[in-house]
């Protein structure tokens, strides 16, 4: 069966938009008219219908799950097909219920393909930017196994993890995101209005002026004489740099540099050991096999040099050596991650270690994450307090310079 969106009109004349499922358009048309609906049009989800034809949708396609969406229907998947409820019906019976138009489309079409006999990820991959990579990669995994009740299970935990992550990030850099955005707009005021005002009374009178005020005034000037300039090229070297980011080539060079940053690098490689333990740990529990959990978990990573790491390790692994001897030479783990695989694959505990490897590495990046931003308020502060004051003081000193020259 093939999933349709619908327009029709009911009984009272209200029109009204949806999915269902049918052989053919004719079919889905019969099945409209047997529930006393007058269908207007009707055309196959993964086309785009009616439903979908918004001015959002006119200007750029059919709109994906978010993440949000994606975190509620992986808990209602895991919950359903763990329960013994075949695959193709958990999805229709998800996205039939009060699912986004969008969340809808997506699932009925990813019923359909697995009515026809694809494999639940091979239709979800129909979907890619409803269900990332690594998504995909762990329901595959999980099928493979036999345990896809589980790992969706899992993975349900996994993006409410990252999503209360998130949200607390976001909520705290609310507060200094505010403040940062006022203390800009009075600096600028400052060099834009008051400064050229101030200068011209000084200028009036021929005074010396100080370094400091001589500095702010041509930074003024500066300011108002090619301000629209300086926000163009910003804006052309923004764009530039996103498009040259679509290079993989260039992407590669980006993240080898943000690892080797002091402080930042140091918490990227643990954000993504501890998404690397995560993932692996899920797989492993699931009943996936070591090389295959692997590759899920290298497809996982952010950073692509992390990426090229992991392709090494897969290919040491496939050769026969020891998982924790293979983390330890690349050089990039946690030690005490590394030791506790090596405790695992001792006593054929690997999951657990795993998990318990990304819970302590969490705990790690939850508390640095809860440092750097209680610090980061008093330091947008001090940085704008301390230009304030510098164009204050600019300001202030040739008018004390005039004073004392009078009072001799």
């Amino acid at each position: 069966m093939a999933a349709f969106e619908y327009e029709a009109l009911d009984a009272a004349g209200k029109r009204t938009r949806g999915l269902l499922s049918a052989d053919s358009e004719a079919a889905a048309r019969r099945e409209l008219r047997r529930r006393r609906l007058a269908p207007l049009s009707v055309s196959r989800a993964d086309q785009g219908g009616a439903g979908a034809r918004d001015l959002m949708g006119r200007l750029f396609g059919p709109r994906p799950i978010n993440a949000r969406e994606l975190m509620g229907i992986t808990r209602q998947l895991a919950t359903l097909i763990g329960s013994g409820m075949p695959v193709e019906e958990a999805v229709g019976l998800v996205g039939g219920q009060d699912a986004s138009p969008a969340a809808s489309r997506v699932l009925m079409s990813v019923r359909a393909k697995v009515t026809e006999g694809e494999r639940l990820s091979d239709a979800m991959a129909a979907e890619p930017g409803s269900f990332p990579p690594v998504y995909r990669a762990m329901v595959a995994a999980g099928e493979s196994a036999g345990g896809l009740g589980l790992v969706l299970d899992r993975l349900a935990d996994y993006l409410e993890k990252a999503d209360a992550l998130k949200r607390k990030v976001g909520t705290a850099l609310i507060y200094p995101s505010v403040l940062g955005v006022v203390a800009l707009g009075v600096i600028v005021t400052l060099l834009t209005v008051i400064v050229p005002r101030i200068s011209e009374q000084f200028e009036s009178m021929g005074m010396s002026l100080p370094a400091i005020t001589r500095f702010m005034i041509a930074l003024s000037g500066f300011l108002a004489a090619h301000g629209l300039t300086l926000a163009a090229i910003l804006a052309v070297v923004i764009l530039a740099g996103g498009l040259a980011l679509r290079q993989e080539a260039v992407r590669k060079r980006v993240h080898a540099a943000r690892l080797s940053l002091p402080a930042l690098g140091g918490f990227e490689r643990k954000v993504e050991a501890a998404r690397f333990a995560r993932t692996m740990g899920i797989l492993i529990a699931s009943g996936a096999v070591l090389p295959d959990a692997l590759r899920a978990a290298k497809r996982a990573a952010g950073n692509l040099v992390f990426q090229d790491t992991l392709g090494g390790v897969i290919e040491q692994v496939e050769t026969g050596r020891g998982l924790a001897d293979a983390l330890r030479g690349a050089r990039v783990f946690p030690p005490i991650m590394v030791y506790m695989i090596a405790a695992g694959e001792r006593s054929g505990r690997l999951a657990e270690m795993f998990e318990r490897s990304a819970e302590h590495l969490e705990a790690d990046i939850d508390g640095a994450v809860t440092a750097g931003l209680s610090l980061l308020e008093p330091g947008i502060i001090l940085a704008m307090g301390g230009i304030v004051v510098l164009i204050v003081l600019s300001i202030l000193l040739p008018i004390l310079q005039l004073n004392t020259s009078v009072l001799i």
